[in-house]
């Protein structure tokens, strides 16, 4: 295929934008539609080296693949191998998990897979996945393990038939990438259906110069042109793409690739040494901003600066000339390339691939190899978790009450117990220690996804035996000598299901307002008339992401004591309607404890989920250790404030 430079420079063209968009310039807020152009250029370039080899009778599958390996791997395992030792040491045991898990879906050809299932491209978390954009080259090599195929197919049986296959099958990869946009945007962005037609784009375009047209045209190059800054100035985030709205860049390439030619004010720019130079080295020039960029937001506090994103995209190009000059020439070059031969190559790509994927397991399976960090972090992490002691899940351990191994403090004449979910758990082992110091004991009666609501439980299949447990905790409950007993859940989850089951029948929210009222104040009525005190703990301020780890990431960052808040106006918005749930039981031996007098306030406006280094929230919901004693101790305010206490309760709870 005779070499045209101006196709080098469209690379820039498109590489360029890719780049500062991520770099977060906002001013190239469509930069990322360079991908669709880099798809559009692939397709025709490679069909044209498939037509050219066909009509001479010099194609080889295997060949071709080889080829393929040489230009993307060598770069591709260079990049990768140089992001092991900066996610070691920098990136947190969650994160690391990711980035393992991102080394196995490349090194299989399936990032884009992974990234649809874990997060989407524009979410803000994004920007700090090293290896997000390997997605765009996944999508590549699923193409190319299709296309060849039906290149020959279709060569060998119809060979005049191709160029209407090819037209059919971007017509319908259009269609659907139309329909995918409004109903699945996010798998449509990653997936190979609703890219092809931009390959496909590319293709079409090679099949037109082998009718003779060669001749160039400056108002169709120049409007081929127009269409890509366009679509790299004007679109942004919420353009859907693929869709019918991705025609402008796309067939904005195609005139480029089939109308600039030598001799037209396009091609004279695209041929500017700058934009040549750019060309050459846009793939690995692409393969390294990103974790570059990700690697700079990870260690930062803040998010870094424009200026020292700006220095990151040259630093990018720099060592994208370095590669392309040292390792993607040498493997691809005909006279003294490295590794020669098919067989050294395949054997080295195998051991290299197989040490990825041997390296992302053990990532995987030890949840980010946590020990690597340092010691003070790890203290942290090993500190602030929760409670899961006596969490009961699935259909047994509840056939004899009090649980066995579940009762605190035994010894002491009087107990109280703590009934619920895994809230309720990881509150257990700090009430506990409050009510030893007042010799009293506690049982425990804890249930993964079982709020203390008799009759109901959420629709999840780990929630399908709370009925039971509830009717059995409860039952137990009455029938004891236990007199004071905590219900405490995460109620926000609870209360904000999408459908319920009362007493094994599927009801849709619309339908269950009175009916849960009526099921919680029925749990709360028969604990108090049989003569048991109710406490009942509110919902407390959440996380949106896992707090624990983000305090562990801010240190590892170098503050040495984060802060860590959420706006009290959202949080009591959000937890408005199980307030009004739990509000509702009127009756008179019931203690009401609500976490937000602890949390919030320290600071106007604010809720605490971590205050100078101490944290309160271990994920999204259950308390550390710390958050537990806070409000275990809120707790033993509201009962030595209670004139209702039985007497015995009262002596216990007065006595140092």
């Amino acid at each position: 295929m005779i070499y045209r430079r101006e196709i080098d420079g469209l690379r820039a063209a498109a590489v360029m934008p890719v780049i500062l968009f991520h770099a977060g310039f906002s001013f190239f807020s469509g930069g990322f539609i360079g991908v669709d152009v880099f798809f559009v250029i692939s397709g025709f370039l490679i069909t044209s080296i498939i037509l050219e080899e066909m009509r001479d009778g010099t194609f080889s599958l295997a060949a071709f693949y080889e080829r393929r390996a040489r230009r993307i791997l060598p770069a591709l395992f260079l990049v990768v191998l140089c992001c092991l030792p900066f996610a070691w040491l920098w990136v947190m045991p969650e994160e690391f998990r990711a980035f393992s898990d991102s080394l196995i879906a490349t090194s299989l050809s399936g990032a884009n897979f992974l990234f649809w299932f874990k997060s989407g491209y524009f979410a803000p978390e994004a920007a700090e996945v090293p290896l997000l954009h390997i997605w765009s080259l996944a999508v590549e090599e699923q193409y190319y393990m299709f296309f060849p195929l039906l290149a020959m197919f279709m060569w060998k049986r119809k060979r005049n038939w191709l160029f209407a296959t090819l037209v059919a099958l971007a017509l319908a990869s259009l269609a659907y990438s139309e329909w995918a946009s409004r109903v699945y945007p996010s798998a449509n962005f990653y997936f190979l259906p609703s890219r092809a037609w931009e390959f496909l784009a590319g293709s079409i375009c090679s099949f037109i110069p082998l009718t003779g047209q060669k001749r160039g045209s400056d108002p169709l190059s120049f409007l081929g042109f127009g269409m890509i800054a366009f679509s790299i100035f004007y679109f942004d985030e919420t353009s859907p793409i693929p869709s019918t709205l991705a025609l402008v860049p796309v067939v904005g390439a195609m005139l480029v690739l089939l109308y600039a030619r030598q001799g037209t004010w396009v091609a004279a720019l695209l041929s500017t040494r700058v934009f040549i130079m750019v060309g050459q080295i846009s793939y690995s020039a692409y393969l390294w901003h990103q974790p570059l960029f990700a690697f700079a937001r990870i260690r930062s506090i803040d998010p870094p600066p424009l200026t020292v994103m700006g220095v990151l995209t040259c630093l990018s190009l720099v060592l994208a000339y370095v590669s392309w000059r040292f390792v993607e020439q040498p493997f691809r070059r005909r006279e003294r390339r490295l590794l020669p031969s098919t067989r050294s190559l395949v054997a080295s790509v195998s051991v290299v691939l197989a040490a990825f994927i041997a390296f992302g397991i053990y990532g995987h399976d030890t949840r980010g190899i946590p020990w690597r960090l340092p010691a003070p972090i790890k203290e942290f992490m090993a500190n602030n978790g929760w409670s899961k002691t006596c969490l009961l899940e699935g259909s047994s351990g509840w056939d004899t009450m009090p649980i066995k191994g579940c009762v605190f403090n035994g010894s002491h004449e009087q107990t109280y117990a703590i009934l619920g979910d895994s809230l309720a758990s990881s509150l257990t082992p700090a009430l506990a220690k409050r009510l030893d110091g007042m010799n009293i004991g506690l049982q425990q009666i804890t249930h993964s996804f079982c709020a203390p609501v008799a009759d109901v439980s959420m629709v999840p299949h780990q929630a399908r035996d709370c009925g039971a447990f509830n009717a059995a905790a409860i039952d137990y409950l009455v029938k004891s000598k236990v007199k004071t007993v905590v219900l405490a859940a995460s109620w926000k989850i609870f209360f904000e299901q999408s459908r319920y089951r009362f007493r094994g029948e599927e009801v849709a929210t619309s339908d269950v307002g009175q009916r849960l009222r009526d099921a919680f104040d029925k749990t709360v009525a028969e604990l108090t008339s049989a003569g048991i005190r109710v406490v009942i703990i509110y919902p407390h301020p959440r996380g949106d992401t896992e707090i624990a780890a983000k305090v562990a990431k801010l240190m590892h960052k170098g503050t040495p004591a984060p802060t860590i808040t959420i706006a009290q106006d959202e949080f009591l918005q959000q937890s408005a309607p199980s307030y009004a749930y739990l509000d509702d039981p009127k009756h008179t031996q019931v203690l009401r404890v609500d976490p937000a007098r602890i949390f919030c306030g320290m600071e106007t406006g604010r809720c605490d989920l971590a205050r100078e280094g101490k944290t309160f929230i271990s994920d999204k919901v259950h308390f550390t250790p710390a958050g537990a004693e806070a409000v275990a101790d809120e707790i033993m305010v509201t009962l030595g404030q209670d004139h209702m206490a039985d007497p015995n309760g009262m002596a216990a709870l007065s006595s140092d």
